[in-house]
């Protein structure tokens, strides 16, 4: 597998988007909703090492066609994508779960813990109760794995192999029937393409996915 900048696949059936950087996720959740895979104003759980919440330079417009949506997201920024999808009511809340230094302002539409244990111990029920009813995503960056996300592309600390399958089998498992699932590869965040491909594989294994069975979109 090379992560070229265009790299992007899916698995249909499991409703899985995966892209080479975090910006097609505003693609796929606008396909997902053109496909009926969610509904508006779905609950987006946002599990990565970095907020990825700011306001995007170009203009947001409201999305028709699967062909539109590629072609906004190839023109957002890496932590752009989520205002636009709320602005145009793809997304409503945002539930993130980042150890990311990096503050927002709090408002109404998201809800922050820092850790899985700290959202499994504070804010589990909460959240569950608060999406009921609604189309839930997991939107998961593979940077979350790495301790030293802040060295570009290089000494990567990555979490040791059988706790990252535990809190992957936790997200699979334990937290909520997922609607449809976002996977950022974020190679430059994880350490590398080799330890980006590394952690693609864990996800792979641990959500019974064939890369063989994967398709373009």
């Amino acid at each position: 597998m090379e992560f070229h900048s265009e790299y992007r696949v899916c698995f249909p059936d499991e409703k899985i988007f995966i892209s080479r950087d975090h910006n097609w996720a505003f693609s796929a959740w606008e396909i997902g909703r053109i496909r009926n895979y969610i509904k508006p104003s779905a609950t987006v759980v946002h599990i990565d090492a970095h907020l990825d919440y700011l306001e995007p330079f170009c203009e947001i417009k409201k999305i028709t066609t699967e062909n539109e949506a590629i072609s906004f997201g190839r023109n957002l920024g890496i932590a752009e994508f989520i205002i636009p999808a709320q602005k145009n009511g793809t997304i409503g809340n945002v539930l993130m779960v980042s150890n990311d230094r990096v503050d927002i302002e709090e408002q109404a539409r998201v809800e922050r813990a820092y850790t899985l244990n700290h959202y499994e111990h504070l804010y589990r029920k909460k959240w569950f109760n608060d999406t009921d009813e609604q189309s839930v995503i997991l939107d998961l960056d593979l940077d979350f794995f790495n301790f030293n996300y802040e060295d570009w592309d290089c000494n990567s600390v990555l979490l040791p192999e059988p706790l990252i399958r535990r809190e992957l089998e936790y997200m699979k498992k334990y937290m909520w029937e997922w609607d449809m699932v976002t996977v950022a590869l974020s190679p430059e965040f994880c350490g590398g393409e080799d330890r980006s491909r590394y952690l693609f594989e864990l996800f792979l294994d641990v959500f019974n996915l064939d890369i063989k069975k994967a398709i373009n979109w």
